[in-house]
């Protein structure tokens, strides 16, 4: 008998909706006739069960009560057939002229018929989906799946994972355009689950843009695993954007020796976004780069987690997130430095600042830096504050009008975040998806 069928008298009534929900589809998720799925799913559900919901008395989980804050459950979509959607009109015009290979899930399914991935020289891509239908596949495809520990994002991603895509890019291989993976949520009153694995082969270069976009209502659990080789490069950039949705996604990143990171993250609304990412370096001399922005209005509430685990001598990790907040929104993050015993010369250093453009806002920074080796430079740092009242005097007295002269400042502020997406196509989508959220106030 398995742990989520002996605790199901004892569930709280947050544990006991997502039980609830497995037994109504664990027939139709894919690869419900395959053992090994089955039996994959069941260890991530048992999994789940045994951590429940998280709440402010677990410590990673402190400042999102997800017990109070995710109140039901929504029905899981990409059960059934696909949905009618407009890829580019849901992207914004200059977001969907990004030159790129394209992957689109759409209400929770793969859209084959969107994408452009298929078939790109020198990447391996298959929807999970299709893998885990295939008895002779899915071996190979679970290998690459594995469960992490104590992660619940995770487990709930992988119990009820209908889609998400397994990309392997061959050693040496440095691709010409970034691969975007775009994510659209089922309709209002729907749910969908992810799992990615993706690894860049030693010495490979590659972009990778995610966008997650919320529908209404929805929910979103996604948990991706990357693997970066020796000497190889990602620049990894995430935009998580929607009105009244729920975003739960977990990452963990290994990097090889010598191996480079650059993330970007940005995270515009929504009515709860948890992104919790552990980076590891695991051979020396690699380096990752953490950047990240947050707008939000309203009573939405965003939470970054990062624990950075340098495992390995002579690396460099560096994060920096910008906050923005209006009304009674709050934004968390929960950065962590641990420096394990032998990994001397480690180079960590991380700051957080919030701009608060209201009394009610919040912003919930909580640095921590654990060391076990003595030949390091670690440092933190957390500021919040308004707008400036001397530059806004400054810009006002050259004519600029005052709701432009607070936009002017607060897209310089969040800027720091996003100077460093290099692709010029991709950096004036996010300006403009910036510019349109300090529009629509």
């Amino acid at each position: 008998m398995t742990i989520h069928q002996t605790i199901t008298a004892a569930a709280t009534p947050a544990e006991q909706r997502f039980l609830d929900l497995y037994a109504s589809v664990s027939g139709r998720l894919p690869g419900a006739d395959v053992p090994a799925v089955r039996a994959w799913r069941e260890e991530a559900l048992d999994a789940f069960a045994a951590l429940g919901v998280p709440h402010r008395r677990v410590e990673a989980w402190k400042y999102t009560d997800l017990r109070a804050l995710m109140t039901a459950v929504h029905p899981l979509g990409g059960l059934d057939g696909a949905e009618q959607v407009d890829v580019n009109a849901s992207l914004g015009r200059t977001l969907a002229n990004v030159e790129a290979y394209r992957v689109v899930f759409a209400g929770g399914k793969f859209r084959p018929d969107l994408s452009t991935l298929q078939g790109a020289p020198g990447i391996s891509f298959k929807p999970l989906c299709s893998k885990l239908k295939s008895e002779s596949e899915a071996g190979d495809a679970l290998a690459a799946l594995t469960l992490p520990k104590g992660d619940v994002v995770a487990a709930l991603s992988t119990a009820f994972a209908t889609s998400g895509a397994l990309i392997s890019i061959a050693p040496g291989r440095k691709l010409d355009k970034p691969i975007h993976i775009i994510v659209i949520a089922p309709g209002e009153g729907s749910a969908y689950a992810m799992r990615n694995a993706i690894t860049l082969g030693d010495g490979a270069e590659a972009s990778i843009i995610e966008t997650h976009l919320g529908a209404g209502a929805s929910q979103a659990w996604s948990y991706s695993a990357l693997e970066i080789g020796k000497g190889a490069t990602l620049k990894h950039a995430r935009l998580t954007q929607s009105e009244a949705s729920l975003h739960l996604s977990s990452a963990t990143v290994t990097l090889g020796e010598g191996a480079v990171y650059e993330p970007t993250h940005a995270a515009i609304g929504g009515a709860l976004t948890r992104s919790e990412g552990t980076i590891r370096f695991t051979g020396p001399h690699a380096r990752a780069t953490y950047n990240a922005a947050i707008l939000a209005r309203g009573r939405s509430h965003v939470d970054f987690t990062l624990v950075v685990d340098h495992a390995a001598p002579h690396c460099e990790s560096r994060e920096l997130v910008k906050a923005v907040l209006d009304d009674r929104a709050r934004a968390v993050f929960q950065g962590k430095v641990a420096v394990q015993r032998g990994a001397q010369k480690t180079d960590g250093k991380q700051m957080a600042n919030a701009l608060l453009l209201s009394n009610d806002a919040e912003f919930d920074s909580k640095p921590e830096l654990e060391i076990f080796a003595d030949d390091v430079v670690c440092g933190h740092g957390a500021t919040a504050g308004q707008l400036d009242e001397d530059l806004m005097f400054y810009l006002q007295a050259r004519g600029i009008p005052e709701a432009q002269a607070r936009a002017l400042l607060i897209a310089a502020f969040v800027g720091a975040a996003l100077d460093t997406v290099d692709n010029e196509g991709l950096h004036a989508a996010l300006d403009e998806k910036v510019a349109a959220w300090l529009a629509a106030k």
